[in-house]
């Protein structure tokens, strides 16, 4: 039996409804700006306990999400 070659495969499903399927699975469809928000700053701040951001980009991160001019 050959291998099949790349006329053989159907074409590729559209990207879309696998997007919409992964945000509606990850909860993330429609978040609103506040919940985006607590949610990066919370990223930023478990990342710096475990030693994985050094304090001064931490800083700098938390204050360019909050919009703070630095």
């Amino acid at each position: 039996m050959p291998f099949p070659t790349s006329r053989s495969k159907p074409p590729a499903p559209h990207t879309g409804a696998a997007v919409a399927a992964t945000d509606a699975e990850s909860g993330t469809e429609g978040a609103d700006r506040a919940e985006d928000l607590r949610k990066s700053l919370y990223a930023l701040k478990v990342m710096h306990e475990r030693g994985l951001l050094p304090t001064n980009q931490y800083e700098e991160e938390v204050a360019r999400l909050k919009g703070d001019p630095t």
